[in-house]
């Protein structure tokens, strides 16, 4: 009876295994059939398909659910619907970490890893490429590694980082060689190929292709008849059509065995070299004839491969002669090409504007995926909508708050310097007027009792007592005295010939009263305004002043003139330098507290800030002193 019972449950078991077994042979070939639905380019029926399979799939195991995902993804990729590959990819992610099968793993991410490439999305593709080879190091398939190696070459051949395209090229043709795998060899002569290719180098595109040519020779006529194809291409390009001719139809045979899923796309671009090819000889009739057969175009669904396609045919037309035909393809071309500029343009906008018709998405996907989860999903959706718009316009507050804080800071400031400038201005003006007013009453009134006082003793005293003489020497030494303070107040020549001359005459007398040897050069207009003028003329009497006091120089060089769309004054002495002055600069808005506070100092600074210039003073111990000023 027992033994009734175990025979029983044994049997019962493996009916249930056939069952499971069936079931799954059917849920694989549904996905057949959604191949066809996209082929065929009725993407209603191809989305409830696959609707359809990923709700069978969650009765089955996880690494047979992350499979079917898979598979799923491959057959939108293969028809170039990039965007529903990627959306059943990422709906597989959080399940990767709990699969077991490492390929199946690997193959997902390496998927995305396409994906990101083909999206110019570097950060994701380098991600996600991560993700593919820690799952493909962890299996005993070193093909895994080495296809990756190969995909990761494309997506810098596509950024055209070309030197790091040919090291994974080489590295990949190197492992080939030492494992004597002629599949890896092939794939790794098609990439130097490639690579080659892109930059001009048709030697050795021609090296590779007649390597993978007699290679694939035998035994991988799938691989075949790429590299005539290839032969026949350089032989167009370097014009020796006999020989373009002769590898032309050998691809053109060759194609005929390849029993590739890629055999359609393959043959394709066999006639569309067979119709340039032919167009180049002017053989007008099997020009005609290849390019009718690349009508059955292998992209419909890519704009961009379209675009080609039709430059492509007016190219034909054109060399065939036929132009008006060549102009309604390049019409066309030009037609779908804006269209392609427009959609590319909006892409990354709908990626970041629609994130609420993304969310309505994915709850549609939910609700056929997790029917039991539906009002949950629904309300966590709800919630996370109004938290994003609530955080949405949050940031939007904050951002318009904290964006008139500093508008108002930076209008406050600006009207606190012009303030400032304008005391300054105010400052400098009343005691320019002061200078001039002084100088006038020392010169004028001062002066003239002086001179006055010395004719009374010349006439009234005897010359010859030397006491009288000292009297006279002491009022004429006064009265130069005065003329000299009221000179170095308001300078005529400044005022009668300009600034130029002021410094001249300034410099000379300094020379010609010290052991100082002043090197003066000048490019500067005496037209300058009056007020910045007489600023320059101060800024230079104050620091050959300090020089004169402190520097215990030997040689001053100053250059005034111009600088790109800015004047500039330089002086430089070779004397001690000063311990107090660090390399610092003021600009016309700023004055660190940090800075040097002499009154000498200060008072070339105030000037400086006056011009809306800005200074810049360097001292070296022992070596001299630097000023420099842009205004």
């Amino acid at each position: 009876m027992k033994k009734i019972l175990l025979w029983a449950l044994l049997l019962f078991s493996s009916v249930g295994l056939t069952q499971k077994q069936i079931d799954k042979t059917s849920l694989y070939q549904q996905i057949d059939t959604l191949r066809h639905y996209i082929q065929e380019n009725q993407m209603g029926f191809a989305n409830e398909k696959t609707a359809a399979i990923q709700k069978q799939a969650l009765s089955f195991d996880l690494n047979t659910q992350l499979d079917i995902a898979y598979k799923l993804s491959l057959s939108y990729l293969h028809h170039s619907y990039n965007e529903e590959a990627k959306r059943i990819l990422l709906a597989s992610v959080p399940k990767i970490k709990n699969g077991t099968n490492h390929e199946i793993n690997g193959k997902l991410f390496k998927q995305l890893c396409y994906i990101g490439m083909v999206e110019y999305d570097v950060p994701s593709a380098t991600k996600y490429y991560e993700l593919a080879k820690d799952n493909f190091s962890k299996t005993k398939d070193t093909n895994l590694l080495y296809n990756l190696d190969l995909l990761v070459f494309k997506m810098y051949l596509n950024l055209k980082k070309y030197d790091s395209a040919l090291a994974i090229a080489s590295t990949c043709y190197a492992r080939s060689v030492q494992s004597k795998d002629s599949t890896q060899m092939i794939n790794a002569f098609s990439s130097l190929i490639d690579y080659y290719k892109a930059v001009n180098d048709y030697k050795n595109v021609l090296k590779y292709a007649k390597k993978g040519a007699h290679l694939s020779a035998n035994g991988f006529q799938n691989s075949h008849s790429y590299f005539l194809e290839e032969q026949a291409n350089v032989y167009i390009h370097l014009k020796k059509y006999d020989s373009a001719t002769l590898f032309f139809k050998k691809a053109d045979d060759a194609v005929v065995k390849d029993t590739s899923s890629f055999h359609n796309y393959k043959t394709w671009r066999i006639n569309k070299l067979g119709a340039e090819l032919y167009a180049l000889l002017n053989n007008k009739e099997n020009a005609l004839k290849y390019l009718a057969l690349t009508r059955d175009y292998p992209f419909e669904n890519n704009l961009k491969e379209q675009s080609e396609y039709l430059f492509f045919k007016a190219s034909i037309y054109e060399k065939l002669g036929d132009y008006d035909l060549a102009l309604k393809n390049l019409r066309l071309y030009l037609n779908l090409k804006e269209e392609i500029d427009k959609k590319e343009a909006q892409r990354y906008l709908i990626k970041y504007t629609s994130l609420y018709e993304s969310i309505e998405k994915e709850k549609k996907i939910n609700a056929l995926i997790k029917e039991n989860h539906e009002k949950e999903n629904l309300i966590y959706k709800s919630d996370l909508k109004r938290k994003f718009i609530l955080f949405y316009f949050s940031i939007l507050f904050l951002f318009s708050i904290l964006s008139l804080l500093v508008w108002y800071r930076f209008k406050t400031k600006k009207i606190l310097i012009k303030a400032e400038n304008l005391r300054f201005q105010s400052v400098i003006d009343a005691q320019e007027k002061e200078r001039i007013r002084i100088a006038k009453d020392l010169h004028d009134g001062l002066g003239q009792n002086i001179c006055a006082i010395k004719m009374i003793c010349s006439n009234s005293l005897d010359l010859e007592d030397p006491s009288n003489k000292k009297l006279t020497h002491i009022i004429d030494e006064t009265y130069e005295e005065i003329r000299s303070i009221s000179h170095n107040m308001m300078p005529s020549v400044l005022i009668k010939k300009g600034l130029v001359p002021a410094l001249q005459e300034m410099i000379q007398k300094l020379e010609d009263h010290s052991n100082i040897h002043f090197d003066f050069q000048h490019d500067f207009p005496n037209t300058i305004e009056e007020n910045i003028a007489i600023s320059i003329y101060r800024i230079v009497q104050e620091a050959l002043s300090n020089i004169l006091k402190h520097a215990k120089a030997s040689k001053v060089t100053i250059r005034l003139g111009k600088e790109k769309k800015n004047y500039i004054l330089f002086i430089q002495d070779n004397g001690i330098g000063s311990k107090e002055l660090a390399q610092f600069h003021l600009s016309s808005d700023l004055e660190h507290k940090s800075q040097p506070t002499g009154i000498g100092l200060k008072n070339i600074l105030s000037r400086t800030k006056m011009i809306e210039g800005t200074i810049f003073i360097d001292s070296i111990l022992n070596e001299g002193t630097t000023l420099k000023i842009i205004f």
